[in-house]
């Protein structure tokens, strides 16, 4: 055999009907469910960054008094708490690591 000679894979697999259609679809879903987990983190990353940025244009305004821009910072800061913020950016590493998980489960 050289390397031009074309490998036959039928002789080192076999094949079963049932399961290559159970394969296909658990493939399909993990491969799915991982596009799922990238595109939210994503998205959600993205949410994150305009509100960061629009809070930063908020604290950095001029012609307010400093009263305003200290409410303003408190609303702001707490709304960042109600909504949880930094549990959710901390969230996002372990959400990316889990569609990477998950698309390894779907290449092994």
């Amino acid at each position: 055999m050289n390397a031009s000679t074309p490998i036959d894979l039928g002789h080192y697999v076999r094949k079963n009907e049932a399961l290559d259609s159970i394969t296909a679809h658990s493939n399909v879903f993990l491969l799915y469910t991982s596009l799922a987990f990238s595109i939210a983190v994503a998205a959600f990353a993205l949410t994150i960054s305009i509100w960061l940025t629009r809070y930063r244009q908020l604290l950095s305004k001029t012609g307010m008094t400093i009263h305003e821009h200290i409410k303003k910072r408190h609303e702001a800061h707490r709304a960042m708490m109600e909504w949880r913020l930094p549990a959710l950016i901390e969230m996002l590493p372990i959400v990316v690591l889990l569609a990477l998980l998950v698309f390894a489960a779907f290449i092994w």
